[in-house]
Order: C-alpha cells, then sequence, then structure tokens
C-alpha cells in the first residue's frame, strides 16, 4: 500500500513537473522532498522504482543547480547516477535515464569552467588566468561521465531514433567538456562529428523544424568559436588530414592562419588548397579587428580610452600583429598617451571583445619595465608586410 501511494504520489509530481498545475517553487520542492522520502525505502530490490527514485534525485539535482546551490546538486545527482546504474543493466528505458542522468553530472562538475554565458572561462593560454586545480580535477571528472554517458548509449540499438540522438547528443556535451579544459581542437572534432549525425539523423524536411534547425545552428556557432582557437599546425592541419573540417568553414580556417601571421603558401600546403584559391579567400573575406587600450589608475584599476582607442574596424588579408603595430604606433605618437610613469596596455581581438586570455595580441606597458612587452595569444608569428589601419 505504501509503495502504490508512493507511485501515486510520483504520478502527481509528474504532472507538476511540466507545470501542470501551476505550483511556487517552495510548493515544487517540498512535494519532491516528500516524494522522495516515499520512494526511498521500497527502492531496495526493486530495480523499477530504483530508476524512478534515480529520476527524482535528478529533478532535485537540477533545482539546486538553477537555484545556485552546486555541491546539493552535485548530491543529488550522484545518488541519482548510483540508483540508476543497475536498473540501466537491464532496461532500454532505465539506460536513457542513466546516461542523461551522467550527463547531468557532467554539466554540473564542470560549472566552474564557464562564465556566466555558458562560454569557456579560460583560455588557456601560458601566461594566462588558469583554473584551480579543483576546478580543473572536477572538468576531468566531467569528461570522464561524459564518456560513461556515451558508453551507454553505444550499447543500445542503435538503428532507434532515439537512441542515435541521445548518442548525438553526448557528443555534443564532450565537445564542450573538452573546450571548457582548453582543449579546442578535440573539441572541434566532436562538433563536427555530432553535426554529421544529426545530419544523417534528421532527413530532410525534419531539419527545417524549428528545434532541429536551432540545434544545428548551436552546433556551427560552436564549431566556428572553436576552430577560431585552433591553432594551425596540429590544430586546423590535423582536422583537414581527417576530413574534420568541413568544407564550408574552409575560409574561416585561412583567415584564422593569416591572423596568426602564418604565410599564405604554408596556409595553402596546409589547408590542402592552391595558392591562388588562397590569396582569393583572403581578398573576399574580411576580419573584424576589436581593440582596447586601458590606462591604469592612481588606485591600480583600469580604465578604457575612448574613441578611437576602443573600437573595431573591418582587416583584409593583415595579421593580428601588424594590426597591432599600427594601432600601438598611432596611440605612441597620439597626445592620449599617458605620461611617465603610468602604464597602459592593449588587446586585440578577432570579432569580439573577450577576456584578455583569449585576445590574439596583448601589450602591456609599466613603469617597472623599460619598455612595452608583448604577450602574442598565438605563437609568436612571423612579421610579414601588410595595409596600415589606422584607427582614427
Amino acid at each position: 500500500m505504501e509503495r502504490a501511494a508512493a507511485l501515486r504520489l510520483d504520478a502527481e509530481w509528474a504532472k507538476v513537473r511540466t507545470g501542470r498545475p501551476v505550483s511556487s517553487s517552495g510548493t515544487r520542492m517540498r512535494m519532491l522532498t516528500e516524494l522522495i522520502s516515499a520512494l526511498v525505502p521500497h527502492a531496495e530490490g526493486d530495480l523499477a522504482l530504483s530508476a524512478r527514485l534515480s529520476l527524482r534525485y535528478g529533478d532535485l539535482a537540477r533545482h539546486h543547480f538553477d537555484t545556485g546551490r552546486r555541491a546539493d546538486a552535485l548530491s543529488a545527482v550522484e545518488k541519482a547516477v548510483r540508483h540508476c546504474a543497475e536498473p540501466a543493466r537491464h532496461h532500454d528505458e532505465h539506460a536513457r535515464w542513466y546516461a542523461r542522468a551522467l550527463i547531468s553530472q557532467s554539466v554540473y562538475l564542470a560549472e566552474p569552467l564557464s562564465d556566466e554565458l555558458g562560454l569557456p572561462r579560460y583560455a588557456f593560454r601560458p601566461h594566462g588566468e588558469q583554473p584551480c586545480a579543483e576546478d580543473r580535477l572536477a572538468g576531468l571528472a566531467a569528461v570522464e561521465a561524459t564518456h560513461r554517458a556515451i558508453a551507454v548509449w553505444e550499447r543500445l540499438d542503435l538503428t532507434d531514433p532515439v537512441n542515435r540522438e541521445g548518442l548525438a547528443q553526448a557528443h555534443v556535451f564532450l565537445g564542450d567538456r573538452l573546450e571548457e579544459l582548453g582543449r579546442p581542437v578535440d573539441a572541434a572534432e566532436w562538433a563536427v562529428r555530432a553535426e554529421r549525425e544529426f545530419h544523417a539523423l534528421w532527413q530532410p524536411p525534419d531539419p527545417a523544424e524549428r528545434a532541429h534547425a536551432a540545434m544545428l545552428e548551436h552546433l556551427g556557432d560552436q564549431l566556428e568559436r572553436r576552430l577560431r582557437r585552433c591553432p594551425f599546425e596540429g590544430g586546423l592541419t590535423q582536422l583537414h588530414k581527417r576530413e574534420l573540417l568541413p568544407r564550408r568553414l574552409l575560409p574561416l580556417a585561412v583567415l584564422s592562419a593569416r591572423i596568426d601571421g602564418v604565410a599564405p603558401e604554408a596556409v595553402a600546403q596546409g589547408l590542402g588548397l592552391d595558392r591562388a584559391e588562397v590569396d582569393r579567400i583572403l581578398r573576399a573575406n574580411s576580419w573584424r579587428a576589436v581593440w582596447r587600450f586601458d590606462v591604469r589608475r592612481a588606485d591600480g584599476s583600469w580604465e578604457s580610452l575612448a574613441y578611437p582607442w576602443r573600437g573595431m574596424d573591418a582587416v583584409t588579408d593583415c595579421t593580428a600583429e601588424a594590426v597591432a603595430a599600427d594601432l600601438t604606433d598611432a596611440f605612441l605618437h597620439s597626445p592620449d598617451v599617458p605620461p611617465e610613469p603610468t602604464g597602459w596596455r592593449f588587446a586585440l581581438w578577432w570579432d569580439e571583445e573577450g577576456h584578455l586570455d583569449g585576445s590574439r595580441f596583448r601589450m602591456t606597458s609599466a613603469p617597472s619595465s623599460t619598455g612595452p612587452s608583448t604577450k602574442a595569444s598565438t605563437p609568436p608569428p612571423s612579421p610579414s608586410p601588410a595595409p596600415s589601419a589606422d584607427p582614427s
């Protein structure tokens, strides 16, 4: 009778969970807590009930995470994973629940590695900000949890579209976790694989559906962002050799390499293109240079200068180093340069302003130094002549 009552309460919760009827957050939390308490005594030795208890612990974890209680979310999702591990061996639906619980666990573990927009918090540059050891270990554990979820999906019947979509989604999450750990090349690889899997799964006219179109657009945006962070040698070139660089994104790869100072001949050779095609791409595609000059205040904080020392412009066939050289030269010969010993710094980004560690080029002038020090966000590029970029 107690088991039947718990299942009735679970059925009521299923309706509340979907928003029918509308209830306050406090009411939902109280109902969920009572439901879990009712299910726990009967889950031992009952695989179906244990799997259902796993779902409810998952709901509890999501509630804690959404309200900013990550530690409580991790505790609850660990129970969700534990209660579903055995049922997953005996029933495909329970296996799907188990895989999704592992994915949720990976998201909660990796949360410190993303910023408020859900984008990677660290660029992992040699001289840039690095995550603490605890957060890095959590990120590695998140990758492991995602691999476990992938293994669960791979054991299921992949002729079933539900399982194929679940596996593709897990590959998306694996790319997210790898990018957060500073591995953009691996992350780009999984974005390409997932994109191909979704295209194979969603035959026309399915991709025209709003949810499918949104997912494919999201994957395309992710892939472009990751390719921008990939080094040329060992990154873009390796993706090309393994046929994991979509042809539509070859212009982006060419631009990225040129921005980092790679010679056009090397770009053509590394990406399997004719030199004339590389030249055509560089003439036809500009990149948006975004820059900012900051001046140190008396209290040690930084103050951003106004236009033209904070702005953007379209640049054609020009390296980041060349653009930075023109901008800093113009700044040093302007009346806006601060008097000694006031420090100043400069950063140049591709497409949009972001973290300093993610800039394509950085320069800092400090009173303690004999002159400006340069920190490129990529290996120092070879100097190459380029047209002038006048910030005024």
